[in-house]
């Protein structure tokens, strides 16, 4: 089976596979939800109620829908509670809400050194090797700490959010000289920037989400360590996105969706071609999640 957009109806082998889906890995802004992260419009801005109806008919057909996102726990607990979630994952993978109902939880912090009776979490260890603060001081006026939908990022407690438009390879160099175990992660463009801010990004530039991560820590390592630990089949999950750090999640899932405007990342194609497992929703943002839902459902039928 090669790469290719995901159809309305699916046949054959695709159909089986979906058939036996149990579990949406989703991520939320650029995906699930609509720009401005509203559940109640469409990809236009439109208003809809087709997210919220698709919500509802996955649990009716008893899909569980987790998010994977890089939302911190508070903004994760208003969606869980609003949209009736009971399990979740965190800050890019470094937040494991098993059961959201229970408060059963735990850090994941991948590769890098981290032990809980120090007392401090994993976003404070990494803040106090100073190293943000010299991201930032390198670029001013194009990288900022993000600000959470201005919660403020000491909400975080394993990652540290950035915003903005700086060399992906320079800031990674700078990271690794800071003696702890850190990734430079993309999180995908921003379709809306909240206030207040001190960017000052060239004509043109949209700008892109970051976050300085505990080393190996991304999506997908996260997926298979949330399904390890509640015993999940990994063929029995789908996951979707639209950014680079959501295409990890295709090697621990049995199939994986990337919403048609992911295709405007750097590296798409070539994550297409060798991922036999990946397809292409049927429209941008929300609408492609929810034509991706809907042929999910219809693979139930």
């Amino acid at each position: 089976m090669t790469s290719s957009v995901l159809p309305v109806v699916p046949e054959g082998e695709l159909k089986e596979r979906l058939a036996g889906v149990r579990y949406v890995f989703t991520d939320l802004d650029g995906t699930m939800l609509a720009p401005g992260s509203r559940v109640l419009a469409d990809a236009a801005g439109n208003p809809s109620v087709a997210c919220v109806q698709t919500l509802l008919d996955l649990r009716a057909a008893g899909v569980e829908v987790i998010p994977c996102s890089g939302r911190n726990r508070s903004m994760l607990h208003e969606d869980a509670r609003i949209l009736g979630f009971n399990a979740y994952i965190g800050e890019m993978g470094g937040l494991l809400m098993l059961d959201h109902g229970k408060d059963d939880w735990c850090y994941f912090t991948a590769d890098m050194d981290y032990d809980p009776s120090c007392g401090l979490t994993p976003h404070q260890v990494i803040e106090r090797a100073g190293v943000c603060d010299k991201l930032v001081n390198s670029w001013p006026h194009l990288l900022e700490y993000h600000n959470d939908m201005q919660q403020g990022y000491k909400y975080r407690e394993v990652t540290v959010a950035m915003r903005g438009e700086i060399p992906d390879e320079q800031a990674r160099a700078l990271l690794d000289a800071s003696g702890v175990e850190l990734d430079w992660g993309d999180n995908g463009f921003l379709n809306h920037i909240s206030k207040p801010t001190t960017l000052e990004l060239p004509e043109g530039v949209s700008g892109r989400a970051f976050n300085v991560s505990p080393r190996g820590l991304n999506k997908g390592r996260a997926v298979a360590k949330f399904c390890e630990l509640r015993g999940i089949d990994p063929m029995q999950a789908l996951a979707i996105g639209d950014a680079s750090s959501d295409f990890l999640m295709a090697d621990s899932v049995g199939t994986f969706v990337l919403v048609e405007n992911g295709l405007a990342n750097p590296g798409a194609d070539e994550f297409l071609a060798t991922h036999d497992n990946a397809f292409v929703s049927q429209g941008c943002i929300v609408d492609g999640w929810v034509m991706t839902m809907k042929c999910l459902l219809a693979a139930k039928e």
